[in-house]
């Protein structure tokens, strides 16, 4: 009896061993698994994330002009708040500071956004260093058309939860395409996240488009609609009609989209009747879809279904909040324009107003709207970052 007890105990401590080495092989090989994963999925994103800047210089490789413009159309492209970003003109430079977002980009990404629109502008890069453990880049570039050194530091910046629930506010200027004169350079010279909607087969409508996509401006197709007073109110030969078949207005809406092609959305001109048909307004809105191009209801009508429908046909889509520049371009209007911006703020994250640019009054009363609003808590974008998604966080 005593002998068979022994050779018990030698069994159970053999089997107690094994187990040991059993669950040892196996947390050896769940540490190795959680490495190979946390390895694999950074490397993943790392792809993902350049794939990113690959495919943003595929949809935006037109050339931005000077230099100076490319930067400026970069910081666009890269969503940097006006708060976060800034330029200084010094003796031997023109030196831009632009804070990135760690939690969206890193410093890399950034880079490259930069020096690509700098290059497609003709512009040369003279050199690049990392600086702070990595934490900074600075970045020297030549125009050599003005013979003009740009120096460029790219950094991390603070972006404060405070700033992270701040309203975005995107200003549409209406009416384009009548002139090239003084005045469409200075409404070009304004904030590059004001966004132009410009009236298609007009003198200078193509010209408008140009211009702005130099300046770094978003624009848009300002389609002429018939309105209920017509012919009172005549939104031109070009304009979608009621009487119109379904095949003559896809027809008119390809040939918006054909005469403005850097265009990333539309919004209409009048139509206060036009926008009321769902019938008329689900063929216009099924061919901005086709060519994933947003729409917004300038609401010239309470009648309108427009944004509805289109978010039925699930188009990024918003209405018109407010008109900035009615019913007069006085003191008191701006007052009130003001006053209902902030009631506004409170319900909302995001805002769409709508302005013109037909008269030098026009532009006078927009600089001092613009004035108004630094002091308050709003981001200013163009339309399509209301509807952007952010860039997921790399690990």
């Amino acid at each position: 009896m005593a002998v068979k007890r022994k050779k018990r105990k030698k069994t159970s401590r053999k089997k107690t061993n094994n187990r040991k080495n059993l669950y040892t092989f196996l947390f050896v090989i769940f540490i190795l698994f959680i490495l190979y994963f946390l390895v694999h999925h950074r490397a993943n994103m790392s792809v993902d994330y350049m794939a990113k800047a690959r495919n943003l210089f595929k949809q935006d490789t037109k050339p931005q002009g000077s230099v100076e413009d490319a930067i400026q159309h970069s910081i666009k492209l890269l969503g940097v708040p006006s708060r976060h970003h800034d330029k200084k003109i010094k003796d031997d430079a023109i030196y831009f500071y632009v804070g990135i977002n760690k939690t969206e980009m890193d410093l890399n990404y950034a880079n490259m956004i930069i020096t690509g629109q700098i290059e497609l502008s003709g512009g040369e890069t003279i050199s690049g260093k990392e600086t702070d453990k990595g934490t900074k880049q600075i970045l020297e570039f030549m125009d050599p058309i003005f013979s003009q050194k740009y120096i460029v530091t790219l950094y991390f910046a603070k972006y404060s939860d405070k700033y992270k629930k701040e309203t975005l506010l995107a200003i549409i200027l209406d009416d384009f395409g009548y002139f090239k004169n003084e005045l469409l350079d200075d409404f070009c010279n304004l904030d590059p996240n004001i966004t132009f909607a410009i009236l298609p087969g007009i003198s200078y409508s193509k010209t408008v488009m140009q211009k702005a996509a130099e300046k770094g401006h978003e624009t848009m197709i300002h389609m002429p609609m018939e309105p209920l007073n017509y012919p009172r109110n005549n939104p031109g030969e070009n304009a979608i009609y009621v009487h119109m078949t379904e095949r003559e207005i896809r027809k008119t809406v390809q040939g918006y989209i054909k005469q403005l092609p850097l265009c990333e959305g539309a919004n209409n001109h009048m139509g206060s009747l036009v926008t009321a048909d769902k019938d008329i307004m689900a063929v216009v809105l099924s061919e901005l879809k086709k060519k994933d191009l947003y729409f917004i209801d300038s609401r010239t009508s309470q009648s309108s279904v427009a944004y509805s429908l289109a978010r039925e046909m699930m188009i990024p889509t918003l209405e018109n909040n407010l008109f900035l520049d009615t019913p007069s371009m006085s003191d008191e209007t701006l007052r009130n324009k003001v006053n209902q911006l902030k009631n506004m703020k409170k319900k909302k994250s995001r805002i769409v107003i709508i302005s013109h640019c037909s008269t030098r009054k026009h532009y006078n009363y927009l600089k001092k709207f613009l004035k108004e609003i630094e002091k308050l808590d709003f981001e200013l974008v163009p339309v399509s970052r209301l509807f952007e998604k952010k860039i997921p966080e790399i690990i």
